[in-house]
């Protein structure tokens, strides 16, 4: 048990005040949105229509990664904290949602839907709670080795 919180402290002291993995994690974050884009500007798969609610589902994750990168850029930056809900990373992952949205009311094939928005939020909200559960319980397996 003492080598899992060595091995969480470490992780953990990795992230805190790393600027360039910041810097990574945001750099992922922008290729995803540039993915996302790239994929919006697509006719949607045939698989897509094909299985209902498949749709929302693939909003829901790629949102939850979108959210996730960004949480893990403020780790990085900030240390070890949580991350309130209506945080950066869910602010960022909501307005992309929108825009991309939006976005998809331009292209041949493709519509907007407020649906596939609320997909984003839900997946990006997720993400979130996830995050700080997992730090949550990181910490509270820290501690209890610790004593």
């Amino acid at each position: 048990m003492h080598s899992l919180k060595t091995q969480t402290n470490k992780v953990m002291a990795k992230f805190q005040g790393n600027r360039y993995l910041a810097i990574l994690f945001i750099l992922l974050s922008v290729a995803w949105v540039g993915v996302l884009f790239a994929e919006s500007s697509q006719p949607p798969a045939k698989i897509i229509n094909e299985i209902s609610g498949l749709d929302k589902v693939a909003h829901f994750l790629a949102f939850s990664v979108l959210a996730s990168l960004l949480c893990i850029a403020r780790l990085s930056f900030l240390g070890v904290r949580p991350i309130p809900l209506f945080s950066l990373p869910l602010l960022l992952s909501t307005l992309v949602g929108i825009v991309e949205e939006v976005y998809q009311m331009t292209v041949p094939l493709r519509a907007g839907s407020p649906f596939d928005l609320l997909a984003d939020i839900c997946g990006a909200v997720f993400a979130v709670v996830i995050f700080n559960r997992v730090l949550s319980l990181m910490h509270s397996n820290s501690r209890v080795t610790s004593e």
